[in-house]
């Protein structure tokens, strides 16, 4: 089984619990979005991917 860059960001982000509030929040853009991504439901343009997997890669607990 093979995953996917963007499961790696979701399970990362679980562990760290990044709320999906405060990742939307940076990114710019709503939780429903953030939730919708992560489940395959829509895309988000390069620059926001970006942002969420930057949030992610610099978060300190």
């Amino acid at each position: 089984m093979v995953i996917t860059k963007k499961e790696k960001y979701f399970l990362k982000r679980k562990q760290l619990k990044i709320r999906m509030n405060k990742i939307a929040q940076y990114v710019g853009c709503s939780q429903s979005l953030i939730s919708r991504y992560e489940n395959n439901e829509r895309g988000m343009t390069k620059e926001k991917i970006k942002r969420y997997r930057e949030f992610i890669d610099n978060y300190k607990i």
